[in-house]
């Protein structure tokens, strides 16, 4: 876990450095009306690993339950073939549960940022533990603790196309 924690801080200090090349206006922008500003990006990330995917990786930490299901076939491809997302734009219809706000600041941000290195840390010595449920994933079906860590990573760097086309605006 260690490598998929050093992983993970490599991506976590692209977008920590990213943010300091951003006025408070640029993580207004967006592609177009029906498309997230960078800052609802920024938004996401923090977002999806704080409120999901670490509570996932908990949840797996601390039961044994539905320890002999798979991952569906994009799950196989996801992990074990690409080693990411695939490279496509994935569509969610907008929803208060699942849109991000816009942030009120960089200072906000970065503020979560530190939270999240935090809690990505504390987690590391939970994989001692020897149970080893998994819970489901809306895209990939079954992930272990071990996979939801690393969907993390994998995560945040799939958004890096994203914050790619917002940064040629």
């Amino acid at each position: 876990m260690k490598k998929t924690h050093q992983k993970f801080l490599n991506v976590f200090k692209y977008w920590e450095n990213e943010l300091n090349h951003y006025s408070e206006k640029d993580l207004e922008k967006r592609e177009n009306a029906g498309t997230w500003t960078l800052g609802q990006v920024y938004q996401h990330l923090i977002s999806s690993t704080l409120n999901f995917h670490l509570s996932q990786v908990k949840t797996c930490l601390n039961n044994a339950e539905n320890k002999s299901a798979k991952k569906n076939f994009k799950g196989f491809m996801a992990y074990h073939l690409l080693n990411a997302f695939p490279p496509i734009r994935i569509k969610v219809p907008p929803s208060a549960f699942y849109t991000p706000a816009q942030p009120g600041s960089k200072a906000e941000i970065l503020e979560n940022f530190a939270l999240i290195k935090k809690e990505m840390a504390a987690v590391l010595p939970l994989f001692n533990q020897n149970l080893q449920g998994k819970t489901a994933h809306p895209g990939f079906s079954f992930l272990n603790a071990q996979e939801w860590y690393r969907l993390i990573e994998m995560h945040w760097r799939h958004h890096k196309r994203q914050k790619a086309r917002l940064d040629q605006l």
